[in-house]
């Protein structure tokens, strides 16, 4: 490169040649340069030089040349001369290099002022120390001044800049990329860099590039920042991912192409063994087919699918996972990959299972009618396995009592010192905090109680169960899931008890009254005799209201059913705690006198009962008048059983019936008299003289109001009492055995009725009560299977009525019911709801439709506490029948209001008043031929 030299470079040449010269003791010398045109050659010399001898040195460098002359000694010239030569030379070249580092300085200067790019330097104290103009614009810094270091604008680049300080020192280099907005409002996108200033002492200081990006630039970065951000989440997630392509989806299936930590984890597999392969690795022997059907279908229709199944991990073991798998779409719509997410659920799946376990025995202890606190501690101690380091604990409160009934593991409340009072009350109480914190009484210590309520078929509260550790850390969702399944268990357990233990009130009392039946009453006899002491009286009393029937027909049921709750009302007010009053059935009232002393006594109380029942009732406004009669029965020996006394009561009271009313008190005369011999003589003598006839009440599906059959219900005309009503000789021709011959002359006279409607309508069914006498008797299978034979009627067409009694007392009944439905008639379970609790029997035996005793539908929709129990009950029975496909039927329908109930609750059947009054078989063969010949169907008679 060739240098120019202006005349100040020039200058300086000639005073370095002025002081080498001095330095060199020159006195005598000259320094001529003859390459720089237009320039005045350099000189210097003095006056002596003509004394002295010349040395001549030719002096080249660059682009100069000249000459230098010294005049000295001989001996000292040349060297002289040459020395100076050297150093100007010297000079020369570092004058030159000076020259291009200034030049370049310059040239770089402007390259970077001008430069595009942001261009910054940084000290590590977080200072800008020089910036382009670009960096000024782009960071907002002031215009660069070298003295002055620039402090960063706002606290967002001083971050950044932090950031990219640290980051260099760990790496070498950094990036960051920061959001700034401008003056006017408008945002801009920087990407900022810094390296380590090459040549700087100790490395100290930073050099950096800020650059706006672009639009696509933006783009780009956002998704590598969310790539990046899915791939810590799926690196660390706890359910296992996998990705694959999205086909082929038959064998060999789609090709995995990424899975993530938790599924190698979770599987054993090594992400090398999984790449490439298809997800079909995970099946074994334990992998449901049905389920990678359901699967398979999923895929092939390109839609999202959530399963549960087994999969195997690499060294075989099975386990259970929530499967979750969905397609992914590329920007054109086509189906690029499958992604799948797949749970471990083997730990709950397995307390499922042991929670099904439990609820089977817990189920099975119900079932077996075990105490209810002895089945809630089984209980108890099957799911406290379930948790360590915890206490499971039962807490019921029922209306109307002061102190809640605590159900712990047995033995486990002197190891609880949470159980005090005031924490049974916060647990009951505060329905608002989940969990509750538990004190002991001096607060030395806090338990945490995971609270979950019980609650009722109703919806009220009952309780509550909770789950009591000694951390206050929240439940794990499987320890949720375990407890909630449990108390979904406590409620069912005592639904269970509620319904039976209901059921069981309303097989032994009465629900019209309120009284205890005709089998609780007998119990509590027994009871009672079996404490008789000699001296002592024990009285039994069978009440009668006579022309009972003229207040039903004259006013209506509802009128003679208020009539008979206010005479159980004056009744339970006269008698003393140890004595028992029950309804025996229709307008008969049992009542037993326990422990009288005296005759005396007997013959005041007796006079009580009636001076009580004698005063006028009010019902509907009108003042009515009863005349009972009462019959009474006083052991005559020791050892009496409690079916004597009440048959002896009976024959008294039909006595007292007899004579007009009033009292009659039995005496071995009267087992001798007309009365009791007389009737039963003329039950015989009815058969013989044909004076029993059939009337039919109609029955109806509740869904359609089509007929579907008739019920047989035997009616009795006697010659000189007129019209008997069952209730009047039923019990007797049960006592007798005369029901046996009764009872085949109606099932012959039904089924032959009944096979001559079927012309009229063939799928009508015929119902015939069956006595427990006539069930029992040898010859009853062969009596039904001739009768159908002869009457020419199919056996689907005859149903017969047993009651619950009936079935639980019969040893025979389940061979008996067998074989009777190879017979192939129709079995029902009459009353059902008043007779024995235990539903066993249910399940046990061939039985097609349940028929629910009318006290259970006379209640319903009065909105009083009692029509709400019977409603709950009447929703129990109907599921229980049809989860055991079984049909209900329900009889004394009289109100619409009824009839409405029944039909939004499912009931298949009704019969009553309000549809069709028992009648003549005339009647319904005139309806059924009418209904023929229109075509419509029989709707209500």
């Amino acid at each position: 490169m060739a240098l120019i030299y202006d005349q100040t470079t020039l200058q300086l040449l000639n005073d370095c040649f002025l002081d080498y010269c001095h330095s060199l003791k020159i006195s005598e010398a000259q320094f001529t340069l003859t390459s720089v045109p237009g320039q005045p050659n350099l000189h210097w010399t003095d006056h002596s030089i003509a004394q002295k001898r010349a040395a001549r040195e030719q002096f080249t460098t660059e682009s100069l040349q000249g000459f230098v002359t010294v005049w000295a000694d001989e001996s000292s010239a040349v060297d002289l001369a040459r020395g100076l030569v050297v150093l100007l030379q010297r000079e020369v070249t570092a004058l030159s290099r000076q020259q291009r580092l200034q030049t370049s300085h310059d040239q770089l200067s402007a390259v970077v002022q001008t430069a595009p790019l942001g261009l910054y330097s940084l000290t590590l104290e977080g200072l800008v120390k020089c910036w382009n103009t670009t960096a000024s614009t782009v960071l907002g810094l002031p215009v660069s001044d070298p003295s002055k270091p620039a402090v960063l604008p706002d606290a967002q680049l001083g971050a950044a800049f932090q950031a990219l300080r640290e980051n260099t020192a760990v790496q070498g280099q950094s990036q960051q990329h920061v959001e700034r907005v401008q003056l006017d409002g408008s945002a801009r996108s920087l990407e900022l860099t810094a390296s380590p200033m090459l040549g700087h002492p100790d490395g100290q200081a930073l050099v950096g590039v800020a650059r706006e990006m672009t639009v696509s630039e933006q783009q780009l970065l956002h998704a590598e920042r969310q790539r990046s951000l899915l791939e810590s989440v799926l690196a660390f997630a706890n359910d296992s991912v996998l990705i694959t392509e999205a086909e082929p989806l038959d064998a060999p299936g789609p090709r995995i192409l990424y899975a993530n930590e938790a599924f190698t984890r979770t599987t054993g597999y090594t992400l090398e063994d999984v790449l490439g392969q298809s997800p079909r690795i995970l099946q074994g022997p334990k992998t449901d087919r049905e389920a990678l059907k359901k699967l398979k279908a999923a895929l092939k229709a390109w839609q999202p699918i959530e399963i549960e199944l087994v999969n195997h991990r690499k060294d075989g073991s099975a386990f259970w996972v929530e499967l979750s798998i969905a397609p992914v779409a590329d920007a054109n719509g086509w189906y690029t990959h499958w992604i799948s997410i797949q749970r471990d659920v083997t730990e709950r799946k397995l307390s499922a299972l042991q929670l099904e376990r439990t609820r089977n025995e817990v189920l099975e202890l119900a079932a077996r009618n075990v105490a209810l606190p002895d089945v809630l501690t089984r209980l108890l101690n099957l799911v406290e396995n379930e948790f360590a380091q915890a206490q499971v604990a039962i807490l019921l409160s029922e209306p109307g009592t002061e102190q809640p009934e605590l159900y712990l593991q047995s033995g486990e409340a002197l190891k609880s010192p949470w159980v005090t009072p005031q924490n049974l009350d916060v647990m009951l109480r505060d329905t608002a905090k989940k969990p509750v914190s538990l004190h002991t009484a001096d607060r030395s210590a806090q338990w945490t109680a995971h609270v979950e309520r019980l609650t009722r078929s109703q919806g009220n509260a009952r309780g509550v169960i909770a789950l009591v550790t000694s951390s206050p850390e929240p439940l794990q969702a499987d320890d949720e899931f375990r407890l909630t399944a449990a108390t979904q268990l406590v409620n069912l357990v005592i639904d269970r008890y509620d319904v039976q233990r209901d059921l069981e009130y309303q097989a032994l009392h009465d629900s019209l009254t309120g009284l205890p039946n005709r089998l609780q009453f007998s119990r509590d006899l027994e009871l009672g005799m079996q404490r008789f002491q000699e001296g002592q009286l024990h009285v039994v009393g069978l009440i009668d209201l006579d022309r009972f029937k003229l207040v039903n027909d004259t006013f209506g049921h509802g009128a003679g059913d208020r009539l008979l709750q206010e005479v159980a009302g004056r009744l339970s007010k006269i008698l003393r705690p140890q004595d028992r009053l029950a309804r025996m059935g229709g307008d008969e009232f049992l009542f037993m006198f326990a422990g009288l002393s005296s005759e005396a006594q007997v013959e005041q109380r007796s006079a009580q009962i009636l001076q009580v029942l004698e005063q006028p009732f009010m019902v509907q406004g009108q003042e009515i008048f009863i005349r009972p009669s009462l019959g009474l029965s006083l052991p005559l020996k020791v050892g009496q059983t409690p079916e004597e006394m009440l048959q002896q009561a009976d024959t008294a009271m039909y006595v007292a019936k007899r004579r007009g009313g009033g009292l009659a008190r039995f005496t071995p005369e009267m087992s001798k008299g007309a009365a009791p011999i007389t009737l039963e003589s003329a039950l015989n003598r009815a058969l013989e003289r044909d004076e029993f006839v059939l009337h039919y009440q109609p029955q109806f599906d509740l869904q359609t109001s089509e007929l579907v059959g008739v019920e047989a219900l035997l009616r009795w005309q006697h010659t000189e009492l007129g019209l008997v009503p069952p209730n009047d000789f039923i019990p007797l021709a049960e006592m007798t055995g005369l029901i046996v011959p009764i009872g085949r002359w109606v099932l012959e006279q039904a089924s032959r009725q009944m096979a001559i409607w079927s012309a009229l309508r063939p799928r009508l069914k015929m119902a015939v009560n069956v006595s427990a006498r006539q069930f029992t008797d040898q010859h009853f299978l062969e009596d039904v299977a001739g009768i159908l034979k002869c009457s020419g009627l199919p056996a689907h067409q005859l149903e017969l009525e047993l009651t619950e009694s009936l079935l639980m007392q019969a040893a025979e009944a389940t061979g008996m019911l067998k074989r009777l439905k190879t017979l192939g008639v129709k079995i029902a379970v009459d009353d059902f709801g008043t007779g024995y609790s235990n539903l066993a029997y249910l399940s046990r035996f061939p039985i097609d439709l349940l028929k629910i005793d009318r006290s259970f539908v006379q209640v319903i929709a009065q909105g009083s506490p009692m029509a709400t129990r019977d409603e709950a009950l009447l929703n129990a029975m109907i599921g229980l029948a049809h989860a055991l496909d079984m049909k209900v039927i329900a009889e004394g329908v009289e109100e619409q209001g009824q009839h409405d109930f029944l039909k939004s609750r499912g009931c298949d059947q009704v019969q009553g008043y309000l549809l069709g009054r028992p009648q003549p078989a005339e009647m319904i063969t005139a309806l059924l031929s009418a209904q023929l010949e229109s075509g419509l169907a029989v709707e209500r008679i």
